[in-house]
C-alpha cells in the first residue's frame, strides 16, 4: 500500500467520525482525533502526517495542534 493510500485511508476514518452525531464529536474530538493522528505520526512520513492536520482543519475547523500557531504537541516529539 502506498503512503497516498494511507492517507486516503486516515481521512476517511476522519470523515467517518465527523458523520456521528454532534453529541458524540463534542464529547470524543479530542481522544478519537489525537488517536487517530498519533497512529498516523508512525504509519506515514512527516509531510503526510501535516497534511492530515491541515485537512482536519480546514475541512472540520478543529486544530489538533499546530494548524494555527505553527507548534508542534509534545506527543510529536516523543
Amino acid at each position: 500500500m502506498r503512503n497516498t493510500e494511507i492517507v486516503d485511508r486516515i481521512k476517511a476514518t476522519i470523515d467517518q467520525f465527523y458523520s456521528y452525531p454532534q453529541e458524540i464529536i463534542e464529547k470524543e474530538e479530542l481522544y478519537f482525533i489525537g488517536g487517530v493522528l498519533h497512529t498516523a505520526l508512525h504509519l506515514i512520513p512527516t509531510k503526510d502526517y501535516y497534511e492530515v492536520k491541515e485537512y482536519i482543519y480546514r475541512t472540520y475547523g478543529y486544530d489538533p495542534g499546530g494548524c494555527t500557531d505553527g507548534q508542534i504537541q509534545f506527543y510529536e516529539i516523543i
